[in-house]
């Protein structure tokens, strides 16, 4: 008799601690909603030149594919329409061996002081190359607010292959680190001389312009389909 009532009431032990845990979960599903605002912050645009020669073992591409497939990658990391990008060392469907990539993309970064006064640096050279096109110069020194949006580097809308691997790599090494990215979680895993069996997954936060008020409820997180 004594072990029976010992053991029920361990059960009614269990019971309330099984109850407080769910009653715990819920307040933190309640404190941190998905449709919780997405934080604002204050941007400008930066204009910048980078190069690197792409070196790739397992997967080659054409060169018209390979600017192709960078553009679309920078552009969904929050680059603007105007992103460039050429192979230099070959050129249309020739196969790319080891072509030096030349990238001139347009990106937000925060509107920090020191982003600021690194731009009034250029402000000359910005006002003649406005005046040549026959835009604003005040139009590259405009703040404006922008969001961390989350981007998978996976298959998914990107249409990434296993064999992307060693792009998505060399991106990471030689491009993401002079953009406003930050690498939430790291699931490269490209294997030498072989294509990996799995998609490469590169989670990130770029950010980026915060879309107009007519395209919110789809753009942002948790307000729509990505």
């Amino acid at each position: 008799m004594n072990i029976r009532k010992k053991t029920m009431g361990g059960g009614r032990s269990v019971l309330a601690l099984m109850v407080g845990i769910a009653l715990w979960i819920d307040g933190l599903a309640a404190a941190t909603p998905a449709d919780a605002p997405v934080e604002e912050v204050q941007a400008i645009w930066k204009t910048q030149q980078i190069s690197f020669y792409f070196h790739s073992i397992t997967t080659f591409y054409a060169c018209q594919s390979l600017e192709s497939r960078v553009g679309t990658l920078l552009a969904e990391l929050g680059a603007n329409k105007d992103v460039k990008v050429r192979a230099t060392s070959c050129f249309g469907n020739e196969i790319a061996r080891s072509p030096h990539l030349r990238i001139t993309v347009t990106s937000p970064v925060e509107a920090t002081p020191e982003a600021l006064a690194e731009l009034e640096k250029t402000r000359s050279t910005r006002e003649l190359t406005a005046r040549v096109r026959g835009e604003r110069a005040s139009e590259a020194t405009e703040q404006f607010p922008a969001y961390w949006k989350p981007v998978s580097l996976s298959r998914g809308s990107l249409r990434l292959e296993p064999g992307d691997c060693e792009l998505i790599d060399q991106l990471k090494r030689n491009v993401l680190p002079k953009l406003a990215i930050r690498i939430v979680k790291d699931g490269l895993s490209c294997s030498p001389n072989q294509i990996s069996p799995n998609q490469p997954r590169l989670e990130v936060e770029a950010l980026t312009m915060m879309p107009r008020a007519d395209d919110k409820a789809e753009a942002l997180p948790g307000k729509g389909d990505q």
